[in-house]
């Protein structure tokens, strides 16, 4: 588990995405709303919306087009776990769901988040 989690906000725009992506080299941001996870966005969100939003709005740079989009827009909902779910657990969610990431959290509080990297990191490690 990660837990130094890079956080995103519902009004955020998806430059601000792109920027994180490209300043920490990380993939998946849990979205907050007033402080309580709302959803969760990944890099793969981040492409597709690009696309999109160049289509439908014909910016000039996909820059500009990023900008105009909130990252309310394009959130998913977050799959939440416990911070006693085991390795093994995680692994069957996120292969049974098709899901990038997971977001641990401990009642309201988030704790960290799960990525398929750390599952592999692990994995090698053992």
């Amino acid at each position: 588990m990660t837990v130094d989690v890079v956080t995103l906000n519902l009004h955020d725009t998806l430059s601000a995405v792109d920027d994180l992506v490209n300043r920490f080299r990380i993939r998946h941001f849990p979205v907050l709303d007033n402080g309580r996870l709302a959803g969760v966005i990944c890099q793969a969100d981040l492409l597709c919306a690009s696309l999109i939003s160049l289509a439908q709005h014909r910016a000039d740079t996909p820059r500009e087009a990023l900008s105009r989009v909130a990252v309310k827009d394009v959130m998913k909902p977050a799959t939440t776990v416990p911070p006693n779910t085991s390795l093994y657990q995680a692994a069957s969610l996120m292969v049974e769901g098709s899901i990038e990431c997971l977001i641990v959290t401990e009642g309201k509080k988030l704790l960290g988040i799960v990525s398929r990297t750390d599952l592999l990191r692990n994995l090698a490690r053992h």
